[in-house]
């Protein structure tokens, strides 16, 4: 009785430790989003919308991030469906800055008291998504295939 005792004992001090050190290994670094995330591509989204004429168009929306001197372009680009040539186009500059150290916040100001933020914001390696002035958005990496 005595041996099986000193088996079942001997057998739980191996499997204890054992057991607790199953798991994940692996220390995951805070996901936090970067400059060089956000500077390194430009980011692209495309939609459907209808213009000031009630005509159905395409139109591709583009940021620009620059690290350098945190300045960018926001470029708009109206297609008639169909064509491959854009028919309007708009280009506004803006200098940005994040709207504290999380990085979870860009303010984007376009000038003369012209300011948009864009809240929420989630930069990974081909999307960008957040809350631009209000509205949910998901840029694409317009060199991602």
């Amino acid at each position: 009785m005595r041996i099986l005792d000193f088996v079942k004992v001997l057998t739980l001090c191996i499997l204890v430790p054992v057991m607790t050190s199953c798991g994940d290994d692996v220390v995951y670094e805070t996901i936090q989003n970067t400059d060089e995330g956000l500077c390194a591509h430009t980011w692209t989204e495309t939609y459907e919308m209808t213009n000031e004429e009630n005509l159905a168009v395409t139109c591709v929306h583009q940021l620009k991030f620059a690290k350098l001197d945190y300045s960018g372009q926001e470029i708009y680009e109206y297609y008639y469906v169909g064509q491959s040539r854009p028919y309007s186009s708009l280009t506004r500059n803006f200098d940005w800055e994040w709207m504290d150290s999380a990085k979870e916040g860009l303010r984007l100001d376009f000038g003369a008291g012209n300011i948009v933020y864009f809240e929420n914001v989630w930069v990974r390696e081909h999307y960008l998504s957040g809350k631009l002035d209000g509205v949910e958005v998901t840029f694409a990496d317009a060199d991602y295939k």
